[in-house]
């Protein structure tokens, strides 16, 4: 991949700075009303992908890791989703100190269900956005996380 130099003091570089942050607070905006509909909030949502995602019995603590949030904050997230039967918590098998979290077979449904609504926003925002464009913030996104893994 081609390496993107730039003035650090640059303006571009200070307008592209505000401008993500902007986007990524009105895209999980966005995101939140979406899901709100299917009866999910944006945190909810986002722990049961990444279970989908990984498969059955992910570890309470790196579920959190994964998900960038404190642990308290996890377990208010997976009390909501147990009381809501989409979860449930077990003793991990290797050390009963610490908690598994496995799909409740309802949290599929309510998955297909979330991912049609923000089939139905991506569509909506990036409507008049060419593809090559979206394809290149792609690719700057990625090279900013490979930065951000090493910073």
């Amino acid at each position: 991949m081609d390496q993107i130099v730039a003035d650090p003091a640059s303006e571009t570089l200070d307008e592209f700075g505000v401008k993500l942050g902007e986007m990524g607070r009105l895209w999980r905006t966005q995101m939140h009303r979406r899901l709100k509909s299917v009866g999910l909030g944006y945190m909810q949502w986002s722990a049961l992908r990444y279970l989908a995602q990984v498969g059955d019995g992910c570890v309470q603590k790196d579920l959190a890791v994964a998900l960038g949030i404190e642990g308290p904050t996890m377990v208010g997230v997976l009390d909501r989703l147990v009381a809501m039967d989409l979860v449930k918590r077990r003793e991990a098998q290797h050390d009963r100190r610490f908690k598994t979290v496995h799909l409740a077979p309802t949290a599929h449904d309510l998955l297909d269900r979330a991912e049609n609504e923000l089939r139905g926003l991506r569509a909506e925002m990036l409507r008049d956005v060419p593809e090559a464009d979206i394809k290149t913030c792609i690719r700057v996104f990625e090279a900013m996380a490979e930065q951000a893994e090493v910073l």
